[in-house]
């Protein structure tokens, strides 16, 4: 394995790393902002539309994504993901888990992540320069989704100190037109 692919495997397993604990805390200050402040979102009259990617929360319906067709594969993507599957096929003797995460990682172009099981299964693979972007691609694409998650409502308002949390509070009742009942603002914030 190149020095560079090592390099890039690395910096992948990090950042998946970075992702889930990013995601559990996520998780945990939208159950807490749930409980401070769902009720103002609880409007009976209206719907609220949540971006699962970004977290945004939108009064209007989004845009149905027109049917769009998909590109084809790189060949390089789909030779690896013939190997993997038929290694980690469990109708061929593999794992269920695994077979799943190859298809996963087929499906969203991410060939560092299918690298990386191929190496788990001793599965020879060349990579050449051209395959580079591609590889670069899914890293780029685990930092989109960090940086996301850390730009959702909850994530400022639990994060941030005394004065970004009235600017979070300000921003929702501006963006939402509500008004926040003063006791509902925690203490310290008053």
């Amino acid at each position: 394995m190149s020095r560079f692919l090592k390099k890039l495997t690395h910096k992948y397993e990090f950042l998946k790393l970075e992702l889930e604990e990013v995601l559990e805390e996520s998780e945990e200050y939208s159950l807490k902002w749930g409980q401070l402040f769902g009720k103002y979102f609880a409007d009976k009259n209206s719907e609220f539309w949540l971006n699962e990617e970004t977290g945004e929360l939108r009064k209007d319906k989004p845009e149905e994504e027109e049917v769009k067709k998909k590109p084809p594969k790189p060949k390089k993507l789909r030779d690896l993901y013939k190997k993997l599957s038929k290694h980690t096929h469990p109708d061929k003797g593999g794992n269920e888990d695994d077979f799943d995460e190859v298809k996963k990682s087929y499906d969203k172009d991410d060939l560092i992540n299918l690298i990386s099981l191929a190496g788990r299964y001793g599965i020879d693979f060349e990579i050449e320069d051209e395959d580079q972007e591609l590889i670069e691609k899914s890293c780029k694409n685990i930092e989109f989704k960090i940086k996301s998650t850390k730009e959702t409502l909850s994530w400022a308002y639990f994060t941030g100190d005394r004065a970004k949390k009235k600017a979070v509070i300000s921003m929702m009742e501006h963006q939402f037109n509500i008004t926040v009942d003063p006791k509902d603002i925690p203490e310290e914030l008053l």
